[in-house]
Formats: C-alpha cells, structure tokens, sequence
C-alpha cells in the first residue's frame, strides 16, 4: 500500500530513508537526497501542522472489527496497518486480512488533509476494476479516520524494477504488466477520472502477477458530460494538489489542470524504466529536463517503430504528445520479425528505387483514404449535432468506440433539446388517462435514460424528486382506501365500483415491487369473517375469502394456518358455491357428494362428538333439531348425514334403555318411536 503524502516504504524500508536524511548533510549523498526527492508526491497544503512523533496502534481494535496487527508502511499524512477483520473471522471465512490506512493525529484537525483521504476512499470506490485496489470502507472512531481496503500480498512495481536491474524486464514480461496498468487507467479515463500521481511506487503486482493500481487521492474529475443546467459544485480539496516530480509532466509541474495526457506521459516513463530499468530522464523533473535537453536512448527490447510510439508518449510538450495510452499498447503488443525485414530490404534493395516509389504511392493512398474517412466522420458528428433529439438518441448509442471528448462535446450541444425531449415524454405519460394513475415505471425508465447523459444535471434531479414524491402519495392513497376494503370485509369482486382486486391492479401498475402487508385491524376483519362464513357454510364467501387471502394477506404471519386451512378447502368450496348458484338456474348441478364431505366434515365431527358426549335426552333433541336443519338443506342419502342419523338412533335406543330401568315408560316410548323413525328412513 502507499499514501498520497508521500511514497509508501515497507518497514525495512523505512529504516534506509532514515539513513538517507541523516547522510543528506555530506557532499556525497546530495545527489541521492535530489533524486529521492523527486520520486515523493508533493503536496500544496495550506497551515501544514507541525511534525509530530511516529505513533503505532498495533495491537488495537477500531470499531470493535479491525485488529490492527503491524504497522506495514508509513507516508507524510497515513500510516498503513496490516489488519485482521475479527466480524469475518468469527464468520469462518479465511481471507479475512485486510489494509487499513490511519490518518496520522498531527492532520487530525485539518479539513484539507480529511478531504483527501475521503477524496480517495470515494474515488476508488467509483473505479471497479480488476487492476485498481478495492476500497471497502470509509470511517472514523474516536478522531482515528481511516479506510478500509483489500490487503495485496506482493510487491510494489518499484521493487520489481530493481529486481531486473541492469537490463530492464524481457519485453514479453513488461507487456503483460503494462496491458494491466494500461485497461486500470483506461477505465479510470473512461469514468473521467486521472490519476494524476502514477509512479511505481504506486503500483503493487501480488503473487500471481496481477497488477493493482494504488492512490486516487490526489486524481482529478474530468467533466466528460457536461450539462448546463447542472450546479456548480465547489471542491473543499481542491486547494490540495500532488504529483511526484520524477514522472510529472511540464503542465503538472507548471501547475495546470490535470489531464488523460498527464498520465499517458507517466505511463511512458513506466514503461521505459521497466524495459530498461533505468528512468528516461535521470529522474529528472519533466521542465528541467526539457531546458537541459535530454534525450532517452532506444531499449534494446523495442524495434523501431515500438520505440517511436513509446518516443511520442516521452513528450515533454503535451502538444507533441499525440498518442494515447491504448495506441502505445497496440504498438508495444505488435510482433514483427527482424529475419523477414532484413529480408524484405534486400528485395527492396534489389529490385530497385521503383518499388519505393511504389510503397510511397501506397503509402499515400492509404493517407488519403484515412482523412477523407476521418472527414466523413467529421461530417456525420456535425450531422448529429443538428439533428433532433429521438434521432439523435438512436445514433448516440452507436458511438461506443469514439473518443469521450466527442461523445461529451455531442451531448452539450445536444443538451437543450435532449432535456426538453425527456420532460415532453415524461408530459405525455402523465397526461395518459386510460388509467387511473400514471405509467410512473415508465416515467422512470425514461428519467434513467436522461440521467445517465447527464448525471449531474439539478434540472434532472428535481423532477426525479417530484416524481417518487408524486408516486408515494398515489400508492399511500390507494392502500388507505384497499384498507378501508379490507377492514369493512369487502372481499367480493364489484364491477359496478371499485373493489380490491381494481386497486391491486391500480398498485402493480404503479410499482411491481410494492409490497402489502396488512395491519391488525385487517387481520382481525378476515379471521372474523372466514369464522362466520365456516359456521353459516356460506361457500360463495368463503371462495371470495380464500381468493382475497391469497392475494392480500400471504405475508401474515398469524393468519398462515388458517390460509393453509383454505388451501385444503378450496376446491370443495368452489364445487359447493357452483352447486349453490346453479340451483338458482334452469340447469341445476348434480350434488357433489365427495366435495362436500370435505366442505361439511368439521361441523358433522362436531356434531358427532357432541352427541357422544351428552347424557340426556335433551341435549340429544338438541342435536337432533340440527340433523333436522341439515336434513332440509342436503341430499337424504349424503354420507355424512346417513352416519349422524345412525348415531343419534343407536343414542336414542340407548337413552330409552335406561329410561325403562327406572320405570320412565312413556318418555322412553317416544324416544324409541324416534329411534325407529330414524332407523326405518336409513333403511328406505
């Protein structure tokens, strides 16, 4: 890990830049110290606070999560601590080793100082990429502020470099490192972010060769699409700007804006010293190398066409600099065979000047075939520029593969109309009354859509704020009157006004992933109902009450039994409520049997069990007045009326035994006599 203050040594280096400020004072090591000097970042900080000493917070445990094994390197503001998640090691998870970096308590109170460390936290989390160090967290505890990021276990590129030393890296090994370094800042350019800080010092390779880019701390935002309507935004760290002089280039060290060719001119320096281990320049900072006239030698790796476009890329002025980060890869990337040139050139040598001459008219051919193309392009940008916004919108998204400086110049010529397009189809949504409320999934697709050319844009924001506003009161009105419904047990479907099925649908349509829950009352209201609807064995209601509960109440917990119990109902509810309204027809159903046995079976268990129970005659005419209901209600041969009927006889032959015993001749006569009645119906 290293720290945007200053470049980040591990602990055995730390000791050796000691030893290199205490020998600074001798003739011998002034040089060294110039050198030194130049690999750090330089900071502009206003009220710099004075130096405190070096503290350690091994062994502590911030936030009650991160054990803070050892110090592993230290820089001019932070300090970088190898840690331990304790949360993920309680969890069983093994790679729970983590990189915290601590602010150090002398920038405690310094608001530039905190802003920077956020500044960085904030930018890597935007950059999600396999090359650039995953940021997880951000936060403070007791004045300690810190951030919390993935521990790499390598080396930094630095340590490679010297590794290779005097050579440089075989070309095959450096490609593959700079591809990564190369699609790290790519992305980075893409997201609109430079980095503005890149040095070897500031780029870790792990074990297995992956290469991690460190430090946004100090990168600077480019506006790639740029809205008029968006708000000004004052930086607070904008006053705190960095660069190490050894890979900046002249507009960095003349104080300018960062840019994409700020780090294409690092990246080439990079590269140059991993090829050949040595630094283009002597390490010397960019304006003064350019005033003493230095020029890098030729790697023996590179032909010489890699060594140009690496040429190109060593500019000092940034005019001259006429490449990009991806064109110097292609030509690093591109193979060619000294054995087949040499003998090309033969050939060429043999056969004459007017081969030459014929390479050149090629040569030019191919120049002019290339700008009248780039002309073409030319005229189809500024036929897009006057086009009109759907248009527009249908070729925009074939513009992937063109330069952000050309998408984002598109867009902010493009911005007044693109924005009223968007607020006209957002208008006729809203102006859309085929239903009774807004298509708002499609007003937020549509403001998706806008926001995604214009990210920053207020105008945007504030009619996304107006439209979750406007879209929480239709869905808070709409399950204000579902819950009047509920509550007043309106289960049945209306089609002469609304009911809750027209307002279910009224809130799917509004958001899909609305979610109701019912409350007390409305629970209360459906166990009421579906009692009442059991006992009077109203079959209609309870088909409505099953239909409802499936559909509004799925997410009670208290009523998950009692919709269980509906589930195993439902069929025989329904065959029973079609029984029912049939009867009221020309074309009467036939009774069925099977489904009612289930529909009927809980009351003549009831029934049953009470007729067990009782001991007198009383309590049996009781149930007998009921049979006698049932009776007028079902079919004589039903199973479950034939087995009641059975035992209320066998009960009233019983009864009269008894009576006989104690000499109650009459009130056993009749209790027989209706013993036989019920008998002789079951025999007939």
């Amino acid at each position: 890990m290293s720290d945007n203050a200053d470049k980040t040594t591990p602990p055995d280096n730390i000791a050796a830049a000691d030893n290199d400020i205490t020998k600074a004072g001798t003739p011998d090591n002034t040089a060294t110290q110039v050198a030194d000097d130049n690999e750090k970042t330089r900071f502009a900080r206003p009220n710099q606070p004075a130096s405190a000493p070096a503290s350690d917070l091994s062994g502590k445990t911030i936030k009650q999560r991160y054990l803070l094994e050892s110090k592993i390197g230290s820089g001019g503001m932070s300090d970088i601590y190898r840690a331990r998640d304790t949360f993920l090691a309680e969890a069983g998870v093994t790679e729970n080793q983590v990189a915290i970096k601590v602010l150090q308590p002398q920038f405690v109170s310094q608001p530039e100082a905190l802003q920077l460390l956020l500044q960085e936290a904030h930018r890597t989390q935007q950059l999600s990429h396999p090359n650039i160090v995953r940021v997880f967290d951000v936060d403070c505890s007791q004045d300690c502020y810190f951030i919390v990021m993935e521990y790499l276990d390598g080396e930094s590129l630095d340590q490679v470099i010297k590794r290779y030393k005097p050579k440089g890296l075989p070309l095959t090994a450096a490609v593959k490192l700079l591809d990564q370094l190369g699609a790290a800042l790519c992305f980075a350019h893409s997201k609109g972010i430079v980095h503005a800080d890149l040095k070897p010092a500031n780029i870790m390779v792990n074990r297995s060769g992956q290469l991690k880019v460190l430090d946004f701390g100090v990168a600077h935002t480019l506006q790639l699409n740029h809205d008029i309507y968006a708000a000004e935004q004052h930086n607070p760290a904008a006053a705190v700007s960095g660069y190490t002089p050894a890979y900046a280039s002249t507009d960095l060290l003349g104080g300018k804006t960062p840019s994409v060719s700020d780090d294409t001119f690092s990246f080439g320096c990079i590269s140059y010293e991993l090829l050949t281990s040595k630094h283009p320049f002597e390490r010397i900072p960019a304006d003064k190398a350019a005033k003493q006239q230095k020029q890098p030698a030729k790697p023996a790796h590179l032909n010489l066409l890699q060594w140009l476009a690496l040429k190109r890329a060593l500019q000092f002025e940034s005019s001259a600099r006429n490449t990009t980060i991806d064109q110097l890869l292609r030509a690093l990337n591109r193979r060619y065979w000294p054995a087949a040139t040499a003998a090309c050139i033969g050939v060429l040598a043999a056969t004459g000047l007017w081969q030459l001459h014929n390479q050149q008219q090629q040569q030019l051919l191919a120049m002019q075939q290339l700008q009248q193309q780039q002309q073409q392009q030319q005229q189809h940008y500024l036929q897009l520029a006057d086009s009109d916004a759907a248009e527009f919108l249908q070729a925009y998204g074939r513009l992937e593969t063109a330069e952000p400086l050309v998408r984002s110049g598109l867009l902010r010529l493009q911005s007044d109309k693109l924005l009223a397009y968007f607020e006209q189809q957002i208008d006729s949504v809203i102006s859309d009354r085929r239903h009774n409320y807004p298509d708002y999934p499609q007003i937020e697709q549509l403001l998706a859509q806008a926001q995604s050319l214009y990210p920053d844009s207020r105008y945007l924001a504030d009619i996304a704020s107006s439209m979750n506003r406007s879209k929480q009161t239709a869905l808070d009105v709409l399950r204000n009157q579902l819950n009047s419904l509920l509550v007043n047990q309106q289960y049945q479907v209306n089609t002469e006004e609304t009911d809750i099925y027209n307002i279910l649908e009224d809130i799917n349509r509004i958001d899909q992933r609305y979610t109701i829950v019912p409350d007390d009352a409305e629970i209360a209201a459906y166990q009421s109902a579906f009692a009442d609807a059991s006992r009077e064995h109203d079959a209609p209601a309870l088909k409505a009450l099953i239909k409802a509960g499936k559909q509004f109440f799925a997410n009670s917990g208290q009523l998950q039994d009692l919709l269980a119990h509906g589930e195993q109902l439902q069929a025989a509810v329904e065959a029973m409520a079609a029984y029912h309204a049939a009867k009221e027809t020309d074309v009467p159903l036939p009774f069925p049997h099977q489904e009612a046995a289930v529909f009927y079976q809980q009351t003549f268990d009831r029934l049953s069990e009470e007729l067990t129970s009782s001991r007198s005659a009383r309590d049996t005419d009781t149930i007998y007045q009921q049979y006698q209901l049932y009776s007028s209600q079902l079919p004589a041969d039903f199973s479950l009326l034939v087995g009641l009927k059975r035992q209320l006889a066998d009960k009233y032959l019983t009864l009269s035994g008894e009576l006989l015993k104690t000499n109650q001749v009459r009130s056993a006569e009749r209790l027989m006599r209706r013993a036989n009645t019920l008998m002789s119906s079951i025999n007939s």
